[in-house]
C-alpha cells in the first residue's frame, strides 16, 4: 500500500466523519418552544404597537395575513390541531364541549383518559418526540394531560389552570431548556381570549392586555439570550381570532323549536347542532330555517371545505350556521348573558385568523410568507426536531415553506471545512 493511498483513504475518512458530526450537530441539538396566545387576532399586530413582538417577527418569520385555523374556530380544537396537524373531523374534537353519543361521554377541557382517543392515527408532536427519544414538555396546553396511544410526554401539567401568569410559564420553559435538556416545550396561555370576550376586539382592555403579554416576551427574549445563548427556536402562535358579538339567538327560547324535540348532544355558539328525535327531522329542521340570516344544513351536506363532518358521534345531524359574523347562539331556555366578543366562525374570515410568526438558529431571518394554516406547525415543528412525521398527519405539509428554514451553522461545521481544506491540500501537494 502506498503513501500516497494511505494519505487518500485518511483524507476521505476525515471528510465522511466529519460530515456525519456536523450533520448531527445541525439537527438533533435543535430546541424549539411553542407559545399560544389564545384569541391573539392578528390584525392585532397593525393596530397596536408591540415592540417585542415586532422585533421576534422583524427578526424571523412573519406573516402577512396571518395564519388559518381549522373549522370550528375554537380553542380546544385548534389547539389539537396545531398539535397533531390534523382536521377537527379527523382528531375528533370538535368543540370546547361536547357529547359523544358513542362513548356515551361529555368532553371538555378537563376530560382525562376516557377513551376520548379510539383511533390510534391521532398523534400530537409531543407524543411523536417521545415516541423518537426526544424530550418535551407541555405546559397547560389543550389535552396535553391525556395519554395517547399509552404514551406521554416526559412532563405534563396534570390539571388545567388560569391562575398562571405568562412569566411564570416562561421561566419554568426556559428550565426545562436550560437544566434539563428538553428538546421540545409548548405552552398555552388563556390571554387575550379573555379580556377579548370580556370587554370585546377593540377595547381599551385588549391593549392593555397586549401591552402587557409583550413586556413578558421581552423577559423570555432576554432569558433564551442570557441563559441559552439565543440558540432556541421560537413559534408564537394563537388559535383563533375575536370578534364583536352583535346578535343573540336562542332557539329555544325564542321559539324555533322544543327542547323536547331534540336528543341531548346540542352544540352552540357560532354555530348550532341538534339531532331530532326520532321522527321529526323535517319539522326542526324546517323550523329552523324561519331563523333569518342563517343557513341550515343537513350534516351529510355540510360544506367539505370545512372538514367537520365526518365526525357523526360528536356532531348533530343539523348544522345551522349565521350568514353574518357578529351572531352568536345559546341552548339555553332563559335568557342568556352574551359575551362582547366571540369567536367560532368561519376560518377563512379575516377576524379569524390567529397570529403566526418564528425566530432562532434554524429559522432564516427576515422573511415574509403570505399566510399558512395552523395544521403546517405540527410538521414545521417536526422539521426542526429531526423528527419523522406521523403519516396520518395530512391536512398539513410544509411544501411550501421550505423557505422558511436554514441550515444551523455551528463550529462543527467550520471545523470540518477547515480541516477538509488543509487535508486536501496537503494531499494534492504529496501526490503532485
Amino acid at each position: 500500500m502506498t503513501q500516497r493511498y494511505v494519505l487518500l483513504t485518511i483524507v476521505i475518512h476525515w471528510i465522511l466523519f466529519m460530515y456525519h458530526i456536523e450533520i448531527i450537530s445541525s439537527t438533533d441539538n435543535s430546541r424549539l418552544l411553542i407559545i399560544s396566545l389564545d384569541g391573539f387576532r392578528h390584525d392585532y399586530l397593525k393596530k397596536h404597537v408591540l415592540r417585542t413582538l415586532n422585533q421576534i417577527q422583524n427578526e424571523g418569520i412573519k406573516t402577512k395575513h396571518g395564519m388559518e385555523p381549522t373549522f370550528v374556530t375554537m380553542t380546544m380544537p385548534n389547539h389539537v390541531s396545531i398539535a397533531t396537524g390534523m382536521y377537527q373531523e379527523d382528531h375528533g374534537i370538535i368543540h370546547n364541549r361536547f357529547n359523544d353519543t358513542k362513548l356515551k361521554k361529555f368532553i371538555t377541557f378537563n376530560t382525562k383518559d376516557i377513551g376520548q382517543w379510539p383511533d390510534h392515527k391521532v398523534e400530537p408532536l409531543w407524543i411523536t418526540a417521545a415516541k423518537q427519544y426526544k424530550k418535551s414538555a407541555v405546559l397547560y396546553w389543550p389535552t396535553s394531560h391525556n395519554e395517547f396511544n399509552g404514551i406521554r410526554p416526559s412532563y405534563y401539567t396534570s390539571k388545567y389552570s388560569d391562575s398562571v401568569p405568562l412569566r411564570e410559564k416562561i421561566d419554568d420553559a426556559i428550565t426545562f431548556f436550560s437544566e434539563f435538556s428538553f428538546q421540545l416545550v409548548m405552552l398555552y396561555h388563556f390571554e387575550p381570549d379573555k379580556q377579548g370576550h370580556d370587554y370585546g376586539p377593540n377595547s381599551n382592555e385588549i391593549r392593555e392586555i397586549l401591552l402587557r403579554l409583550d413586556n413578558e416576551l421581552a423577559h423570555l427574549l432576554k432569558r433564551v439570550k442570557k441563559e441559552l445563548n439565543d440558540d432556541l427556536n421560537i413559534i408564537i402562535l394563537s388559535d383563533h381570532g375575536m370578534e364583536e358579538t352583535k346578535q343573540l339567538i336562542q332557539p329555544f327560547l325564542d321559539g324555533y323549536i322544543d327542547k323536547s324535540a331534540v336528543e341531548d348532544n346540542i352544540l352552540d355558539g357560532a354555530l348550532f347542532s341538534v339531532t331530532p328525535h326520532l321522527g321529526y327531522f323535517k319539522q326542526v329542521f324546517d323550523n329552523l330555517t324561519r331563523i333569518p340570516n342563517v343557513t341550515v344544513y343537513k350534516r351529510d351536506e355540510f360544506p367539505e371545505r370545512y372538514h367537520y363532518a365526518k365526525a357523526i358521534h360528536r356532531i348533530g345531524e343539523i348544522i345551522v350556521m349565521p350568514n353574518n359574523v357578529n351572531t352568536f347562539f345559546s341552548q339555553k331556555t332563559v335568557i342568556a348573558n352574551v359575551s362582547k366578543g366571540n369567536h367560532g366562525y368561519d376560518n377563512k374570515l379575516p377576524s379569524m385568523q390567529a397570529i403566526f410568526m418564528a425566530r432562532g438558529p434554524d429559522f432564516q431571518q427576515h422573511i415574509e410568507i403570505d399566510s399558512l394554516k395552523n395544521v403546517d406547525v405540527y410538521h414545521i415543528g417536526c422539521k426542526i426536531l429531526n423528527l419523522k412525521p406521523n403519516p396520518y398527519a395530512t391536512a398539513g405539509s410544509i411544501n411550501n415553506l421550505t423557505h422558511i428554514f436554514r441550515k444551523r451553522t455551528n463550529k462543527c461545521s467550520q471545523l470540518f471545512i477547515d480541516m477538509s481544506v488543509v487535508l486536501f491540500v496537503l494531499f494534492l501537494d504529496f501526490a503532485f
